[in-house]
């Protein structure tokens, strides 16, 4: 049976090889300009590939595009870009296309699209349809000098790769993510047994600080959730990270941004002036940890997306303790908490969530969201359910449809509500692999439904933010009290 196979592939690898030899001899390249305006098949050939695949898809490429006047250009640069026959300009960095890609089919009245060599037959005719239009030809003509023709390919289609090929890209999907600009129209083309899938990263800078505190609230409890820092990062060049594999794949036409996170909060017993009873209550817990996420907006379908990858640590190593203690002791009219000593030790956070959110109603000025999520992992496990409210100027929910521009001024209101099913929460159980804990809650103390909300006001002014909102918390444990805190939050478009 082993014989076999090896037979059988042989073949397969020789047959491939076979149909994609040209008779003659290999013809001279065309180094590519950095700018094209015409109708051509450019290669793209990183460092890393043999040269001898690169000599081998070369030619065929020639083989299929010369017989219709169409220049096949190797290239040296790592950006082209590519100018439409309406003005446009699509900037295209070779090193950062989402997938492996041999060759860039352009013709002037479409966007470039990116190929493996494998599909370039299917998808040459419907990339550059002849029927409708040929305006193309004579700008490569006097462009580019006439390649020459090449003999037909006198193997048989019917070969046993083309039938393997065939079956492979059958309801295949291509997504390419190209960056948000104007030029950059998300279009969805259709291919002979492959849908290719347009994606555009924002490309925005922004920069959030949160500071998360029940002192900014009327109530001023100093309990349970007690004070929370976070920082997030927007920023395109984080699709580039290998932790993006890791996040979930979308394949339609959307929006997408990226996200790098860094939060540090920390938990407290009902009242921090006495020691705590060890009873009834909750444990001292604090945690520091870095997340990455992806988000995902489907403009046509009214969808958003996110998912989530959190990494880091909880116990006495995180600055939870330090700092309350640090900031209580710097004002004579605070008490210096009692207990910390007791917090839930050292353990380790890794953490995936998603979350969707799916429009219900959706005007210029009022958008109702439903929102469904799930997290999974050492700090948290649970299922959640809400709807979200926004009201009055803001910036599209679901990104930029084509050629609009980012608002410079937003102001609305914005409301949430949420109801999560608590499958496991270490920061009340303890960690999941460090059971060394002087005191958590058992299973049976624990509220696994939990209500919370969230309202606020949100502004927004030239690259500058600034959004206030009051928490609402049910209790998480069955003796527990309700909890509410305020959060400050800065934007900063950098």
């Amino acid at each position: 049976m082993r014989a076999f196979l090896i037979v059988l592939v042989s073949l397969v690898f020789f047959t491939r090889c076979g149909k994609q030899q040209v008779s003659q001899a290999d013809l001279p390249k065309v180094i590519a300009p950095i700018e094209i305006n015409y109708a051509a098949g450019v290669m793209i050939s990183p460092q890393k590939k043999a040269a001898k695949a690169s000599n081998c898809n070369f030619n065929f490429a020639e083989k299929i595009l010369s017989p219709h006047r169409i220049p096949v250009l190797d290239t040296v640069s790592n950006q082209m870009v590519f100018v439409k026959s309406n003005g446009d300009r699509v900037s295209i960095i070779l090193d950062k296309l989402v997938g492996k890609y041999d060759i860039i089919l352009f013709n002037p009245n479409s966007n470039p699209v990116p190929l493996r060599i494998a599909d370039l037959q299917g998808a040459f005719d419907q990339i550059f349809n002849f029927n409708s239009t040929n305006n193309f030809k004579s700008k490569a003509k006097s462009s580019i000098r006439q390649t020459p023709k090449i003999a037909e390919d006198t193997i048989s289609h019917k070969t046993v790769s083309e039938l393997l090929l065939k079956l492979k890209n059958r309801h295949k999907k291509i997504i390419f993510t190209t960056f948000d600009t104007s030029a950059s129209k998300l279009i969805l083309r259709n291919i002979p047994e492959i849908e290719w899938v347009e994606q555009k990263i924002d490309t925005r800078r922004i920069l959030k600080f949160s500071f998360e505190n029940d002192l900014i609230t009327y109530a001023n409890t100093d309990r349970y959730f007690t004070n929370g820092i976070t920082f997030d990062l927007q920023a395109a060049w984080l699709s580039r990270s290998p932790i993006n594999k890791l996040m979930l794949r979308y394949n339609h036409k959307a929006n997408v941004t990226y996200n790098l996170s860094m939060v540090q909060d920390m938990f407290t017993p009902t009242d921090t002036r006495v020691a705590p009873t060890l009873q009834n209550d909750r444990p001292y817990s604090s945690y520091l940890y870095f997340g990455f996420s992806k988000t995902t907006a489907d403009p046509i379908r009214k969808i958003k997306i996110m998912s989530k990858l959190d990494v880091g640590y909880i116990g006495p190593h995180s600055p939870g303790s330090y700092m309350q203690t640090l900031v209580h002791k710097s004002f004579p009219t605070n008490d210096v908490p009692l207990g910390w000593e007791t917090q839930i030790n050292t353990d380790i956070i890794l953490n995936y969530s998603v979350q969707a959110q799916k429009a219900v109603v959706s005007t210029q000025k009022l958008t109702v969201l439903a929102n469904f999520g799930t997290k999974a992992g050492t700090l948290n496990t649970s299922t959640s359910a809400g709807l979200q409210l926004l009201a009055g100027k803001y910036e599209p929910i679901f990104g930029l449809a084509d050629n609009e521009k980012w608002p410079k001024t937003e102001y609305y209101f914005f409301a949430k509500t949420n109801i999560s099913f608590l499958a496991y929460n270490a920061l009340l159980e303890g960690g999941m692999f460090n059971h060394n804990n002087i005191f958590v809650l058992s299973g049976n103390q624990i509220q696994r439904f939990v209500g919370s909300a969230e309202a606020g006001f949100h502004l927004h002014y030239k690259g500058v933010g600034l959004e206030l909102a009051q928490h609402y918390l049910s209790p998480e444990y069955k003796s527990g009290l309700w909890h509410k805190w305020g959060r400050i939050s800065l934007f900063f478009r950098i």
